[in-house]
Formats: C-alpha cells, structure tokens, sequence
C-alpha cells in the first residue's frame, strides 16, 4: 500500500490509529481479536481502522461472503465505541454515513435498503457487517464496511455496481477513494448519534417506499407484506392487512409484480 498511516492519522479527530494491509482473511475477524484481548485484559478499546486490499474470507451479514478482490474496493473495519444508548442507532447512523459518503463526495445517487446495505438503483454498491460486544454503559463495535470500488468483474456478484460506474466521469482510484472515506468517517463519527436525525435522516435515504411489496426472510421464515417504514428503534415494519409485525434483523427482498404473479427477487 502506498498510503501513509501515519500521515492521515495527523489529520483525524477520532481514529486513533490507522493499519493497512495488502493480504488478510477478514478485516472483521481481526477487529474481533482486537476487541477480545481489550475486553479480557481490561483495557479501552482504541478507536482504530483495519483496511485491507485483498480479503480472502471477507464476510457479510447472515455469515455470507463479501467479494474482495485484490485493489476493487474498500475493505475496512473501525474498532470504536460509543455509549449503550445510541447501540440501536448503530446499523442505521452506519447506513446514513456510507451513503452519505457516496453522495457527497462523488455525486452518486446512493440509497439505503434495511437496515444498512447501499444500493444504487436495484445494484448493491456497499455494505457493512455490525457487531458489538457491551462493556458497562458502553458498546464495543467492530463495523465492517466494504464498498466496491472498482467493477467486481465477471466473478462478482451479478447485482453488484461500484464507485467508477455510476460517478459520471469523475476520476477514481482505490487510494484516493480510501483515504476520503476515513476522513469522511472520522468527522462522522466524532459527533453523537442523535435519535430524532439519524431516524429523519435514514428515512430520507431509504429505497423502500410506502406500500412496497416485501418479503422478509427471519429466522427461516418468510413474511411477506408491505413496507411501513421504520419505527423509532429503527425495526422495519411490515403490514400485513390491519396488523403491523416490527422486524429488528432479516433479509428484506422486494417483490416485483408479473404479468401472472408476484416475483421475489433477492437483493443480496
């Protein structure tokens, strides 16, 4: 890697410390190693990022793989904690940040589809992996963020698109990309995730309209009903004639009506 830790690390406001990789089995892996030792030996956990080129064991939600070929994308996980109250906030002030980032410093038009995957259109362009660990009266997280940067390739996922797609002729790289995503992070993350924003500011970028079509694979079990929006502990709702169910974690599809009948199609 031809980025200087050191250096970038002089300009942040939170991230304490910065380590850069060519090759790893999974950023998130690490970041749980990290938090495991902090926690047993009763130390702070530091606010620190893992960012790796290559992932050969990169993970995503429901233990599915995240493709990460060599120099295509950011694969990142920050270690950093934040109080127990803003824990449920977590996945959704996440999914705001990560599309945030693509809006703003590449005029994408990026959308979340729940709880935190990003999505362009019907095509995924990111997506984080949370998980946490509770100390007290705080949270331990270790947020696994990839975001693709370059096309995947006739290997990736076919509903994948990525950064140099859909930025309109803007110039893009993985170094550059990479270090405007820690610095965007940085100032995200020093503020604190205020309930009443981050649901307006969720709602604002959700892909999901009233009324969608939906079904929600939990547990093994589909529900399949129509979007209500999200509820102030961030849970989608699914309405199913007069009753509402709240959903705090599951795989959402959208279902697209036929010319005959309903067809689900996965997003993931």
């Amino acid at each position: 890697m031809t980025l200087n830790s050191h250096e970038i690390v002089q300009r942040l406001k939170t991230i304490e410390s910065l380590a850069l990789a060519t090759r790893v089995t999974s950023t998130n892996l690490l970041g749980k190693k990290i938090a495991a030792e902090c926690i047993e030996n009763e130390i702070p956990l530091p606010s620190a990022m893992l960012i790796a080129r290559m992932q050969t064991a990169g993970r995503g939600r429901e233990s599915r793989s995240w493709h990460s070929p060599s120099e295509k994308g950011i694969y990142a996980t920050i270690l950093h904690t934040r109080p127990l109250a803003e824990l449920p906030l977590v996945p959704l002030a996440i999914g705001v940040i990560v599309a945030g980032f693509l809006r703003e410093t590449y005029a994408i038009e990026a959308r979340i589809k729940w709880p935190n995957d990003i999505v362009v259109g019907r095509a995924k362009i990111a997506g984080t992996l949370i998980e946490a660990r509770l100390r007290e009266e705080a949270a331990a997280l270790i947020i696994g963020t990839g975001i693709n940067i370059e096309p995947l390739g006739p290997d990736g996922p076919p509903n994948a698109t990525s950064v140099s797609e859909q930025a309109r002729g803007r110039a893009v790289d993985v170094d550059s990309a990479t270090v405007a995503f820690i610095e965007f992070l940085d100032a995200q993350l020093s503020r604190p995730f205020e309930r009443d924003e981050t649901l307006r500011q969720w709602r604002s970028l959700s892909t999901h309209a009233p009324g969608d079509a939906l079904s929600c694979v939990v547990g093994g079990r589909s529900i399949e009903g129509r979007w209500q929006g999200i509820d102030e502990q961030g849970r989608a709702m699914i309405g199913q004639g007069e009753e509402t169910i709240f959903i705090s974690a599951g795989d959402l599809m959208m279902v697209e009506p036929a010319a005959d009948e309903g067809v689900v199609k996965d997003e993931e």
